[in-house]
């Protein structure tokens, strides 16, 4: 069973904990990180970590990080990209609007949002997802855009 970090602020608890009921995501082994609790997470070695907000650059936030297989991290926070060192043993997925990104929105309009993976992303076992386009239903806030995408990615790489 994975064990999934998600970094976010305190206000968004509800939220993500609603975005997880909503995709059955209902791995056991989920932990919230806010910026007050980080610095409590030792010696778990996590296989996801999301991160949805601007994070500090700190050796606690480092460690957390490095000891990630997966990382699926907003790259419309250009800050948190430079948290992503080239020591790391992580596989880093990137989201957002940048057409950079691994997973690129490429559409927002009207009822539809698609995504568009842009780089065959590579999985334990010889696994892999293969680029193509997502369609996604545009039912929520648009505030929670990056949590709804986050939230259908991990999805995708949980039933692989």
């Amino acid at each position: 069973m994975p064990v999934i970090g998600i970094i976010t602020n305190n206000t968004n608890i509800i939220e993500i904990e609603e975005k997880l009921k909503s995709h059955k995501i209902k791995e056991k082994n989920i932990i919230i990180i806010t910026k007050e609790n980080i610095s409590n997470i030792k010696n778990v070695r996590f296989d996801f970590i999301i991160i949805y907000e601007e994070l500090e650059e700190n050796e606690i936030t480092k460690k957390v990080l490095k000891s990630c297989k997966y990382i699926l991290i907003n790259s419309d926070y250009k800050k948190n990209l430079k948290l992503i060192s080239e020591n790391m043993n992580s596989y880093v997925i990137t989201f957002g609007f940048n057409s950079k990104a691994s997973i690129s929105i490429v559409s927002n309009e009207n009822e539809e949002i698609i995504l568009d993976i842009q780089r065959e992303i590579e999985l334990e076992n010889n696994k892999k997802i293969e680029c193509q386009e997502i369609k996604m239903q545009n039912n929520f806030a648009k505030k929670y855009l990056y949590e709804e995408i986050s939230m259908k990615i991990l999805t995708i790489l949980l039933k692989i």
